[in-house]
């Protein structure tokens, strides 16, 4: 662990930003070296995250500035070339007292096994933990590729966490929210996915999972291969391509059909297909789709019927395609549409 944190101190020739954050983090840094640390922090991401985990552990692992101040590395150093001896004339730390050389052997070796155990979980969780990466998608669609080769797009208003790297077993990850998924084919090392009290899992295949909290239901239209859902590990069910599964949170109860919503997948593809459907129904998917605010104010015309693909089109196009196929009162408004026939 100690080769580990050296290793980092010399990533950069010049400044010791581990040694650098260890004393901002015990109140010990000058206003340049700060200067220095918060332009290092907002170069990238990464190390942005490397900060956040030094702080993060900074405070888990209890070994924080209370009433003395804290060197980690004169600490791991004078640990370090102490811990073999028969003796410890000194540590340092929040939470142990200075013991003297006439103490027994005993009490000396248990007070080093403490430090070392306080500062192995400190190195721990900078280095050897995996970290969990937490993907939002707010107003905009998101997508990201998975250290194993998995492509997860997120719908907008979801939330997806998962490890920076998977384990060995198993690949497992939450969803809030809906999303859609491409597995990469591992047959040894299966995807699962938690949301909503269920597990989804599958082995290699493109589905699409609606899980989000003020639902009362979770749905997954599978594309191609296959998943199971379940519930519990007496309770599930296996999905196809072509197959909806819905888990009713209320009843707990799993269900299996063929999925005959063709466009269950636009908010992702912008391809919508409309076959003599009801306008109301067309204005909902519409709203969903392109993420606008149009109102039929006339409730006369929620029956009307069209027939229409929309490919890949600005909603200005959507609207404009709307008013001349069905001669309809199509107007702008601050947040959206106004249909009134």
């Amino acid at each position: 662990m100690y080769s580990l944190y050296k290793e980092m101190k010399n990533d950069n020739n010049h400044i010791d930003y581990a040694g650098l954050i260890g004393k901002y983090l015990a109140k010990e840094a000058s206003a340049e070296e700060i200067t220095a640390l918060e332009k290092w922090i907002a170069e990238s991401d990464e190390n942005k995250d490397t900060f956040n985990k030094y702080k993060q552990s900074w405070i888990l692992s209890g070994i924080k500035k209370k009433n003395k101040n804290i060197d980690l590395d004169a600490e791991w150093t004078m640990l370090s070339s102490k811990l073999f001896e028969q003796r410890i004339e000194t540590v340092s730390s929040p939470k142990i007292r200075k013991l003297q050389p006439g103490l027994p052997l005993f009490f000396r070796i248990a007070a080093a096994v403490v430090v070392l155990f306080a500062v192995s979980f400190f190195l721990y969780n900078f280095f050897l933990k995996p970290g969990t990466v937490e993907m939002m998608a707010a107003t905009t669609i998101e997508t990201e590729t998975l250290s194993d080769g998995t492509t997860i797009t997120l719908n907008r208003n979801s939330t997806f966490k998962y490890p920076k790297k998977f384990t060995k077993d198993v690949r497992k990850v939450e969803l809030t929210g809906d999303a859609y998924f491409e597995v990469e084919h591992n047959k040894n090392q299966p995807f699962i996915i938690e949301s909503q009290n269920i597990e989804i899992e599958v082995l290699g295949t493109s589905f699409y999972v609606d899980s989000h909290e003020d639902n009362s239901t979770v749905e997954v239209v599978v594309n191609s291969g296959g998943v199971a859902l379940r519930s519990d590990k007496e309770n599930q069910i296996i999905l196809k391509a072509g197959d909806k599964g819905i888990f009713d949170k209320k009843t707990g109860q799993l269900f299996r059909e063929k999925n005959t919503d063709v466009n269950y997948n636009s908010w992702k593809t912008k391809l919508l297909v409309f076959d003599d459907t009801k306008l109301a129904e067309v204005v909902d998917k519409l709203n969903e789709v392109y993420d606008t605010n149009i109102e039929i104010i006339n409730p006369e015309i929620d029956n009307c019927r069209i027939t229409v693909t929309f490919d890949n089109m600005t909603i200005e196009a959507v609207i404009n395609i709307l008013r001349e196929t069905l001669d309809i009162v199509i107007e702008k408004h601050d947040n959206g549409y106004f249909i009134s026939g």
